[in-house]
């Protein structure tokens, strides 16, 4: 599993990859602002976030 922090266009999202034997399962929040998904983003990485 991995997580992409993804940003453009002043919108953000966080993606979620999870690699199995049938394909990858992608899952997307909806988008942030910039100030929002880096705050997400940031829980994230700290083991903060559910």
């Amino acid at each position: 599993m991995f997580y992409e922090l993804r940003e453009g266009g002043g919108q953000t999202l966080i993606r979620r990859t999870l690699q199995t034997e049938a394909g990858d399962v992608v899952h997307e929040t909806h988008q942030f602002s910039i100030i929002e998904a880096r705050a997400v983003w940031t829980a994230l990485l700290s083991g903060q976030a559910r």
